[in-house]
């Protein structure tokens, strides 16, 4: 069974239990009880002028709740679910629970309740009891007990006292009606909860926006006083990542944390090492004095712990979810909820940890968080620019448009803004940058100073907004394709990167760049080799050029084996009439080995740093006055030749072993200023 399925079944069964029950017993009740209570009052309204009856048995129908609230409890005792939840109240709850029983239904049978206040009451207190986990059978009983304790209640001799009886049993009819009504209501806004919280789950960049925007969907829901989340670390170390509400750890000096993780009894480190969640029906019953104090003081009766595991079953971090009411989590449509959230958190965190980006992404304090948003807000963005080069032509390809916060004289990388970052803001810096990227252009048009060629990053949350990428569309539009030539050329080009990663579905994306590319953009595979998913995704999807990731080039001078990844790329996108750009080029060694295999562009430091858009016509005119060495001119640029003539000569000889009559190599040759390998002869057998 595959992740969707068990999603879906999940699902299911938090729909249909009690959702159910509740219709078959509405429906029950309507037809045993309404019908008839219909025909006998003649079409009276139980809501209408009919205090003449009701006022003239106040007393007894006082008496008649008091004896209702009495056995409907009885009954309640007698079932094993209702009696769990009854169990864990203490004498004064359960005195204070039958007082207001007795109080609604006092007030139910008022003479001057009206049918929509009526309907209003039974809502809410339908809602609760759902909430608490009272199943919707013994609800329906409530009904039963009703009609027994009425019979013996109302002086059958008084005048009147059939359409008397008749106008009581449909406005309790009605009272459960209601209240089951509620139950599906209950069902329904659950799933509806399910679906908005896997949405959060789905569209959460980094762990930090993930896991905040859970929580403030979660500690939402009815029933819910607090919910926080817990790592274990070392030694069974314990801490308190985040909370919101009223929870047990959160604010607890960190001995405290410390002794919890000494206590080999410790309900967390139980989650934890039983990997399967743990439900505490009364906190007052099963935790440690000193929790069943700040529980008390908080209001907390109950609590569930959730372990987060990952697609192997090992826990993550845990989920810690406390509420006022005592026996919140006992229910199994409960438990049902809550493991299917638990299974979409756990994947989405997984999936999250297998990205290079998160994985190297630095903590970042709340302050700084509302200040790098604050700053994206107040204009606070400046896109800055490192070119492409072509080494073997010497020519200026284009340039990379990086994002920057100024804040003062200081400027923030995005290595550390990024990661606070959640769709919304990603989006919005995209489409800022692409605003200022283009009034850069214009400059670099009308003065004739620098290639308006440019490259920009696309976040990979765009691809699941559609309604952004049409919107991105219609701005290339007006602004690429009616200031071009009607066959793509023209004054400025604009690329925007995607970054390779799994989550990214290849038949919605290629759909998404079809659009993209008709409104006049280029596309480029960012990353290419550190992603997820397979090189055939290039064949997938419709691209103009790729970027080999940097740690592949970063790691050539140490590594020169590695070469032959990047020649396998070259010449992939070269079969693809894809262009290749290599990144992270910082010395002149590694600038040798990519220019001597021919059909890359390069980018990186040995070159330029990232600069402002004043200073780009400058760094230009020096360039272009630079004399390069002839390619290859160091040892580690001969032997990336070599290993590229040897692919040659390899792959021949496999498949036309019959096309090479003779290769010679002379390596011996030195030259001065060098050390230089030659073909000196090769003659092809037509």
């Amino acid at each position: 069974m595959d992740q969707h399925e068990r999603e879906d079944d999940g699902q299911e069964s938090v729909l249909t239990s009690d959702n159910k029950a509740a219709e078959e017993l509405s429906i029950s009740a309507e037809v045993d009880v309404v019908g008839s209570t219909r025909r006998r009052l003649n079409r009276i309204d139980p809501y209408d002028r009919v205090d003449v009856w009701l006022n003239a048995v106040q007393d007894q129908l006082c008496s008649y709740s008091e004896a209702v609230v009495a056995n409907f409890y009885d009954t309640l005792m007698r079932t094993e679910a209702s009696a769990h939840i009854l169990s864990l109240l203490s004498e004064a709850e359960m005195a204070h629970l039958k007082t207001s029983q007795v109080r609604y239904l006092t007030q139910v049978l008022s003479p001057g309740i009206s049918r929509e206040k009526h309907m209003s009451m039974a809502r809410e207190v339908g809602l609760r009891h759902t909430w608490i986990g009272l199943p919707a059978d013994i609800l329906a009983q409530s009904f039963q007990v009703y009609r027994a304790v009425l019979e013996d209640t109302i002086n059958t001799e008084l005048p009147n006292s059939v359409t008397l009886q008749s106008i009581i049993m449909e406005r309790l009819s009605n009272d459960l009606s209601w209240q089951l009504m509620a139950y599906t209501e209950a069902e329904n806004e659950r799933a509806n909860t399910l679906e908005n919280i896997r949405q959060i789950i789905s569209t959460a960049i980094n762990r930090e926006d993930i896991i905040r925007e859970t929580l403030q969907r979660i500690v939402k829901i009815p029933g819910i006083a607090g919910v926080e989340i817990i790592s274990i670390g070392e030694k069974y170390g314990l801490r308190c990542e985040l909370g919101f509400g009223n929870t047990l750890h959160e604010s607890q000096p960190q001995e405290i944390m410390e002794w919890c993780a000494n206590d080999p009894d410790n309900l967390l480190l139980q989650a934890w090492r039983d990997e399967k969640p743990v439900h505490i029906d009364s906190i007052q019953k099963e935790l440690s004095p000193e929790e069943r104090t700040k529980a008390q003081a908080i209001g907390l009766r109950s609590m569930a712990i959730h372990p987060i595991l990952n697609a192997t079953g090992a826990p993550q971090i845990l989920m810690a979810l406390y509420s006022p009411w005592p026996g919140y989590f006992h229910p199994p449509w409960q438990q049902s909820f809550w493991v299917s959230l638990e299974q979409y958190f756990g994947d989405r965190l997984e999936t999250l940890e297998k990205s290079s980006v998160i994985r190297t992404a630095p903590s970042i304090s709340l302050q700084d968080r509302h200040r790098y948003r604050e700053l994206l807000q107040n204009d606070g963005l400046e896109m800055w620019y490192q070119p492409v080069v072509n080494p073997g032509t010497h020519r200026i390809v284009k340039a990379e448009a990086l994002a920057r916060l100024r804040d003062g004289d200081h400027l923030i990388s995005p290595y550390f803004f990024l990661p606070a970052f959640g769709s919304a803001q990603l989006l919005s810096l995209f489409e800022k940058g692409l605003q200022q990227i283009h009034k850069d252009a214009q400059h670099w048009v009308a003065e004739k100073s620098f290639p308006p060629s440019l490259s920009i990053n696309l976040p990979p949350e765009a691809f699941h907004h559609p309604a952004f990428l049409q919107k991105i569309a219609r701005w290339g539009t007006n602004h690429l394709l009616q200031h071009n030539h009607l066959d793509g050329t023209g004054p400025l080009k604009i690329t925007l990167e995607i970054l390779e990663t799994g989550t990214l579905d290849e038949a919605s994306a290629q759909e998404q760049i079809l659009l993209l590319r008709k409104a006049g953009f280029r596309i480029a595979l960012d990353d290419v080799g550190s992603g997820e998913s397979s090189l055939n995704r290039l064949r997938a999807l419709s691209i103009d050029e790729i970027k080999i990731d940097q740690s592949f080039i970063c790691a050539l001078e140490k590594n020169p084996d590695t070469i032959d990844f990047v020649i396998i790329l070259a010449n992939l996108a070269n079969d693809l009439n894809m262009a290749c750009v290599a990144e992270g080029v910082e010395n002149d060694a590694i600038a040798d080995m990519l220019a001597s295999i021919g059909g890359l562009s390069l980018q990186g430091y040995l070159y330029a740093k990232p600069m402002q858009a004043t200073e780009l016509a400058g760094w230009a005119s020096e360039y272009q006055q630079r004399k390069e060495p002839a390619h290859p001119h160091t040892i580690h640029g001969w032997f990336a030749k070599w290993m590229q003539i040897t692919r040659i000569v390899r792959s021949s000889l496999l498949h036309m072993p019959n096309l090479l009559n003779d290769f010679t190599i002379n390596d011996g040759i030195h030259k001065e200023g060098g050390f230089n390998f030659e073909v000196q002869h090769c003659r092809l057998t037509l």
